[in-house]
């Protein structure tokens, strides 16, 4: 069997990768399937085929461990990512919707099947979606994020701006920095959102990313 230490880097580098801010407890209950040191090599080299944007390369790795690891939620998930980032949004979805037959309550499939809707520019459909997570994850910063930018892109001032208010800072994640980033880019003032931005970088460094991705989808070019 595979190490505890080992996967739980491998989760950590996976829910980074594809905008995932927090583990759900149910995660750590989940045993770790036997891996071989191929497949560990596999999986590392993919998730830095991500990190480089080499997204047909990361397929290639990902398609050898479908086949060894059949049904394997974390490769399912990434395959998932990966087509989503190719914008075959279609095979994407069939992924991820593989994962929460067996896994319903797989957060990270389940958060990327709402960001299939927001790559789509379904703000709507996407608010809903996210708010419905919500219910059973109040606090989590990335949902709350999600939710004030659906409104923010919906024009529901009012309602981004409460939703805003109500992320924590500090956090554990970039998400206050980056609300009150995009809300002063909204309103015309790139200085003061750049100010914050520049904020987030220095205390929370690379786990800005998936951060700085979202702003990209969405045009809001401050860097």
């Amino acid at each position: 069997m595979a190490t505890a230490p080992y996967w739980t880097h491998i989760v950590k580098a996976i829910l980074f990768i594809l905008w995932l801010c927090a583990v759900p407890v149910g995660f750590a209950q989940n045993a770790a399937p036997e891996i071989s040191k191929e497949n560990r090599m596999l999986i590392q080299g993919a998730l830095e085929d991500f990190d480089s944007k080499s997204y047909d390369a990361a397929l290639e790795k990902l398609q050898k461990l479908e086949k060894d690891l059949p049904g394997d939620a974390f490769v399912m998930n990434l395959l998932g990512a990966a087509y989503t980032k190719k914008k075959d949004y279609a095979t994407a979805r069939t992924y991820f919707d593989k994962v929460l037959v067996g896994q319903p309550n797989f957060f990270p499939a389940k958060f990327n099947l709402g960001e299939l809707l927001f790559l789509q520019r379904d703000y709507a459909g996407a608010l809903e979606y996210f708010e419905k997570m919500r219910q059973t994850d109040a606090r989590n910063e990335l949902l709350m994020f999600k939710v004030f930018l659906c409104q923010l892109q919906l024009g529901d001032k009012d309602a981004a701006q409460k939703t805003m208010k109500a992320i924590k800072c500090p956090g554990d994640t970039p998400a206050w920095y980056y609300a009150q980033a995009a809300w002063e880019s909204k309103n015309g003032d790139n200085k003061k959102a750049i100010e914050y931005l520049t904020g987030a970088k220095y205390i929370f460094g690379k786990k800005t990313a998936l951060f700085d991705e979202t702003f990209d989808d969405l045009g809001i070019k401050l860097r």
